[in-house]
């Protein structure tokens, strides 16, 4: 029989070794009872009652309508040898419900003499099974404790993403999988592959099929060239969203098109000399020649279509940065035009906002001090990547080989979390980006990626009054397991007591 706090208690005075002081004894015994509940992100509202749930069997109750949670909550429950099988097992009661506080991603998990999750939609379930998956250990054990818990939760922002460059170096459909598993861990919700570049060009066009011919078979020096056919990524668009993320491509136009330039060379103006696959570093150099209208404009329009027709998501990215062109406001605004006319809602870097396009097309942050209030003022959403602080090429500590151009000292994990989007009032959300320049290998992508991704889930997600620093160290530290039990090659982050994990390689 378990006995009552303040007799435990007294047997613990009784029978210390004198010397011992019963205050820290009986901390320690309260400790070891009361399982820890370290989630990221800190979810809106988490209250830690008295208790805890033992279990070694579950029977998971309902579901019908949410198959993607249920699969991820059976895969998690196979994943640590807990049995399903027993009808007199601890119940996982999984729910929909008609409860608009809880929006499209929120989700309620409460844990009492049973287990209980609830939302209003698959995805929002989604999400409740991977706060369930942080409170489980990452590894099987014989039988499991959770604290009794009461969460309600729900995403401060609906855009809570990265953006990974596949085109300077590529990444594998393998590594990307394993990504997007990553991400769902963490509730983010947007993958942007930017596939097209300079130095490659990663997505199949089958009206072009130069480009990845050509294109494809080029990359950043001393990375990987490669691309994706179409029914590559419509797989990843589907095994994205069966984890509650949205793929957004970015074909990147009018500049950074060196690939295309020099798969298709009618597409250049014709004192154009340099029409050779690039692997350098520095670009700016390369653009459509938009003297040539009807040339170009079909090329995009087709392009455009069949990127439309693999990837569903809502918005398409379209680029539109670093190039200096009378002319470019008018292709951007012809672009954007022709994304909308495919019932689809077009992103451009921040630059585009010279252009004259409709009020809904998203604008893209990443020049820091960029002059933003007057497209604001005309309306246009915007999401945050600014490069000081989510640029995440750059080094996790000053001084890390790599990227440095935007901010010398790096990207630290302390300074990723302080970034504070509250003054940007149009903000639809948040997004770091990793460039490959000096990225070349899955390992080195963690390395880059992990845990800092982790902090800008959390700024996404998590409201401003939950958020600290220091709550965010003690919690992604004690999350490292779960890490470990993914593959990943993280950062071994000083802040968080991760100095003696394997750096990447």
């Amino acid at each position: 029989m378990k006995l009552p706090f303040k007799l435990d208690y007294l047997l613990v005075c009784l029978t210390a070794v004198v010397g011992i002081g019963c205050d820290h004894r009986a901390a320690d015994m309260t400790e070891a009872k009361t399982p820890s509940a370290h989630i990221v992100p800190v979810p809106a509202s988490m209250d830690v009652v008295d208790g805890e749930l033992r279990f070694s069997a579950v029977i998971v109750q309902g579901g019908a309508a949410a198959p993607n949670a249920v699969r991820e909550l059976e895969a998690l429950l196979a994943g640590l040898n807990i049995s399903t099988k027993d009808a007199a097992a601890t119940p996982i009661q999984v729910q929909l419900v008609d409860d608009p506080a809880l929006g499209e991603e929120g989700y309620r998990l409460v844990i009492d003499d049973a287990i209980h999750l609830s939302a209003r939609t698959d995805v929002g379930l989604l999400h409740a099974v991977q706060s369930l998956r942080q409170l489980l250990p990452a590894q099987a054990q014989a039988d499991y404790r959770l604290p009794q818990i009461v969460i309600n939760d729900v995403p401060a922002y609906r855009w809570r993403g990265i953006s990974l460059d596949v085109a300077r170096s590529f990444l594998p459909v393998e590594y990307l999988e394993k990504h997007i598993d990553r991400m769902a861990l963490f509730k983010l919700n947007r993958l942007h592959l930017h596939l097209t570049d300079d130095q490659g060009w990663r997505i199949e066009i089958k009206r072009y099929p130069k480009l990845v011919e050509i294109g494809g078979a080029s990359a950043v020096k001393d990375g990987r060239a490669g691309y994706y056919t179409q029914e590559q990524l419509k797989h990843l668009v589907a095994y994205a969203q069966a984890r509650g993320i949205t793929i957004v491509p970015e074909v990147d136009m009018p500049g950074h098109v060196q690939a295309a330039l020099a798969s298709y060379n009618e597409l250049a103006c014709d004192d154009v000399s340099n029409l050779a696959t690039y692997s350098g570093v520095e670009v700016g150099f390369s653009v459509f020649c938009l003297e040539k209208p009807d040339i170009v404009y079909p090329f995009v329009r087709n392009v455009l279509e069949e990127v439309v027709a693999i990837f569903p998501s809502t918005e398409i990215h379209v680029g539109g940065d670093e190039i200096k062109h009378p002319l470019y406001a008018d292709f951007v605004a012809r672009t954007t035009r022709m994304v909308d006319d495919m019932g689809r809602t077009a992103i451009v870097w921040e630059e585009g906002s010279v252009a004259d396009m409709k009020p809904n097309v998203l604008l893209q942050l990443w020049n820091d001090d960029y002059a933003i209030d007057a497209a604001v003022a005309k309306g246009h959403p915007l999401i945050l990547s600014p490069c000081s602080y989510l640029y995440i090429d750059h080094g996790n500590y000053a001084g890390q080989p790599g990227a440095d151009w935007c901010r010398k000292e790096g990207v630290p994990l302390k300074r990723l979390y302080g970034f504070d989007p509250a003054p940007f009032k149009s903000a639809v959300g948040i997004e770091a980006a990793l460039w490959t320049e000096f990225v070349h290998t899955d390992a080195s992508a963690d390395d880059h990626l992990w845990p800092r991704l982790a902090a800008v889930a959390e700024i996404a997600w998590s409201p401003a009054g939950q958020r600290s620093y220091d709550g965010f160290v003690q919690r992604m530290g004690a999350l490292r397991p779960q890490l470990d039990a993914m593959g990943v090659h993280y950062y071994a982050e000083p802040d968080l007591g991760w100095a003696d994990a394997k750096p990447a390689h």
